[in-house]
């Protein structure tokens, strides 16, 4: 299973606990001037690359789960059975977890759902 489907799976079944959101993070070009060829193709002059999005490491899902009434932020790393977490990931669910949200890693909907809901 790609960690996409996990993703949606993990969405559908942790959603009663709270409101949870996909991180998306990315890389682009921008330049001083972009030109638009003929061909459909585009030429970035001066061209330097930037991240977009969250900081590194920032969990796939992120949101908040209701306990007792009270928001609590929630960030969980999605992998798949064979997938690895990187240092940056493992700090920041580490880091998280120090601040008193609940973070972790889920690599099914139900590893999720015993995160958010114990």
């Amino acid at each position: 299973m790609r960690e996409s489907d996990i993703q949606n799976d993990i969405r559908k079944a942790i959603s009663p606990f709270g409101t949870y959101f996909r991180a998306n993070v990315g890389q682009a070009w921008t330049g001083k001037e972009i030109i638009r060829l003929a061909n459909g193709d585009i030429l970035i002059k001066e061209g330097r690359p930037f991240n977009t999005g969250l900081p590194p490491g920032f969990p796939d899902l992120f949101g908040f789960t209701l306990r007792n009434a009270m928001p609590v932020f929630t960030g969980l790393e999605v992998k798949t059975l064979k997938g690895r977490i990187r240092p940056e990931q493992k700090h920041m669910l580490s880091f998280l977890q120090s601040q008193g949200a609940i973070a972790g890693i889920a690599r099914s909907a139900e590893d999720a759902v015993k995160l958010v809901h114990p």
